[in-house]
């Protein structure tokens, strides 16, 4: 049953993502805007995010390469609790963020400061989503790779975050100081 599910929100993940991507480039818009660190950093991320989605894909076809334990029943619906939460959150800022969606900080674009819906629990709800995503291809598949992975990319993409802050905080002033202290990095509970 957990092997199921994880494959079919894994294949809703995918299709999420496809229709993202699809979206904008049919607008013919920017999918990426320049990294707000180190071009490497920001490509070691991204393939840390790979390597995580391709363990949680084989945890949904029932294959634990080399795993440090056999999750238990409880763990995989905890597992799936938080892949699930992770997509609805990635659902969610994907819909708030609309055009506005764009991997790396945006050149000469004009983006609108996002607060609203998704924004009022985190500043930075995709990111969130994915972490929560991460995380539990960690539980469903504990290899060693698939975990070190899973913290590289939460390190480096903590540092994303506090970059785009700084851009975000020099486009909007004193709107962005006034979010920032209302809403949580990661999540708010007000």
């Amino acid at each position: 049953m957990v092997t199921t599910l994880t494959l079919i929100l894994f294949c809703s993940l995918i299709l999420l993502l496809t229709v993202v991507i699809a979206r904008q480039v049919l607008r013919q818009q920017n999918l990426f805007g320049h990294p707000p660190i180190p071009v490497y950093l920001f490509v070691l991320a991204k393939l840390c995010v790979a390597v995580n989605l391709v363990f949680l894909f084989l945890s949904g076809l029932k294959i634990n390469l080399f795993s440090l334990y056999t999750p238990s029943l409880s763990i995989g619906i905890v597992a799936l609790v938080l892949l699930a939460f992770g997509i609805t959150l990635l659902f969610l800022s994907s819909l708030r963020l609309k055009n506005d969606l764009i991997f790396g900080l945006p050149g000469e674009q004009i983006h609108h400061l996002q607060t609203k819906g998704v924004y009022r629990l985190s500043r930075h709800p995709f990111y969130f989503g994915f972490l929560f995503i991460l995380f539990s291809s960690c539980l469903l598949s504990p290899n060693i790779l698939n975990i070190l992975s899973f913290l590289t990319a939460w390190i480096i993409h903590h540092f994303i975050m506090i970059k785009e802050e700084e851009y975000l905080e020099n486009q909007y002033g004193e709107e962005y100081r006034l979010y920032k202290s209302k809403v949580s990095r990661y999540l708010s509970f007000k």
